[in-house]
């Protein structure tokens, strides 16, 4: 998801555990910032990320795990499943 904060673009990622989210500058992609909820409530961004990045934490867990025990038992259809569900889990879009 793509906001704008003073005057700028940034693309706002949600990270694993559900209250932390990294901002990165659509001009400059090395440029970016993890932001906690209070920080994100504080700059107004938190109404707008928050009904678009929900991450269920159950899911993202249970995503990780399959992604291990396919790594163990070498099974590539497996892993490529669970890092779908994994990035499903947490909002990211590749």
């Amino acid at each position: 998801m793509v906001v704008t904060h003073n005057n700028q673009q940034y693309k706002v990622t949600p990270l694993g555990n559900g209250s932390l989210w990294r901002l990165r500058s659509i001009k400059h992609p090395r440029e970016s910032v993890v932001l906690n909820r209070e920080q994100m409530s504080v700059a107004g961004l938190l109404e707008k990320v928050s009904s678009h990045c929900t991450v269920d934490l159950n899911k993202a867990r249970a995503a990780q795990n399959k992604i291990v025990i396919a790594r163990f038992l070498g099974d590539a259809h497996m892993w490529h499943q669970a890092v779908q569900e994994y990035g499903q889990a947490t909002g990211a879009r590749s």
